[in-house]
């Protein structure tokens, strides 16, 4: 006969970017149908049949003795352990759950000093293989981080798009500000330029510099957009430019006098439809000329009154 669904699947961490338990964990729970709780939650909580999955290791002391608190007021749990760190609390869930699965043999050989009929389990792989999809004619790039996200600029390139018979997709990294966490809202910025771009996206995640400058290089245009205008300190435009990749971007008055719409920039503003191949590529050699003195030693003969 078959068991009633569990009540939830109970996390420590929920974070899915930066924790492998809690990919785990989220997908685990997707597959059941049901949420995917913190301890935090069942205080207010009331469930049967919880599905308990953690990795001691990862637990603060007292945390771990926030969990064991909580789950004495659950009728009936079982757990997955993704470690096995022997303590008074651990020999606690392992002896009162309904069902107990290690997910390695070193793991189910140390819970099984405390019970014996602990099930030996395994990770399920998260990751799928990539669909092969066609080289798209355009290929975009953009960068951008959660809290600065503009995306007034993007919504006015993606109309341009959809009127354009060529195939595009648009590649986004994100950069993590300092003093900003890596969580959620960090992977905000593809979701809301996705719906502009009605899918046709490709999330990189965080990039090293050398990935950044390959992936700009093979650019057939970057996108960077900013609350006011591109600004002589936008390093992520210089860069483009100074690699002969076409910039999109906005500009105002008080952008540098050498960006100009059609000539080393786009001024996104100005576009009346998206540049043809012959455009893109004289607006890109524009670009690398008007940044030719953004030089160290330039900089540097500013500094000293020299330039």
């Amino acid at each position: 006969m078959r068991e009633l669904p569990y009540g939830g699947v109970l996390t420590y961490h929920r974070n899915i970017h930066t924790c492998g338990v809690a990919r785990f964990n989220h997908y685990l729970a997707r597959h059941l149908g049901v949420p995917l709780l913190d301890y935090r939650q069942m205080q207010t909580r009331d469930d049967r049949n919880l599905l308990v999955s953690i990795k001691f290791s990862e637990i603060l002391s007292e945390d771990l003795g926030l969990i064991a608190e909580v789950l004495q007021k659950v009728p009936e749990f079982s757990v997955i352990f993704h470690d096995y760190v022997e303590s008074a609390v651990a020999i606690d869930l392992t002896q009162r759950a309904k069902r107990v699965m290690g997910l390695n043999g070193e793991v189910c050989a140390l819970m099984r000093r405390n019970r014996v009929d602990v099930v030996a389990g395994f990770t399920v792989p998260s990751y799928e293989p990539p669909e092969r999809l066609q080289a798209p004619e355009l290929t975009l790039i953009t960068f951008g981080m959660a809290h600065k996200i503009q995306s007034t600029g993007y919504e006015r390139v993606a109309e341009l798009l959809h009127a354009d018979p060529r195939t595009h997709v648009l590649e986004i990294s994100s950069a993590l500000h300092e003093g900003t966490a890596f969580d959620d809202s960090f992977f905000e910025v593809g979701a809301e330029i996705s719906k502009c771009f009605r899918g046709h996206v490709r999330f990189l995640g965080f990039l090293a510099d050398g990935e950044v400058s390959l992936r700009i290089s093979r650019a057939s245009a970057m996108l960077a957009f900013f609350p006011r205008g591109a600004r002589e300190n936008n390093n992520s435009v210089m860069s483009a430019m100074r690699l002969a990749v076409p910039v999109i971007t906005n500009l105002d008055e008080s952008s540098p006098p050498w960006l100009r719409h059609d000539e080393s920039v786009f001024d996104v503003n100005r576009l009346t439809a998206f540049p043809h191949a012959q455009d893109l590529q004289r607006v890109g050699i524009g670009g690398r000329l008007a940044t030719q003195h953004l030089t160290y030693d330039k900089l540097m003969s500013f500094l000293h009154g020299d330039g």
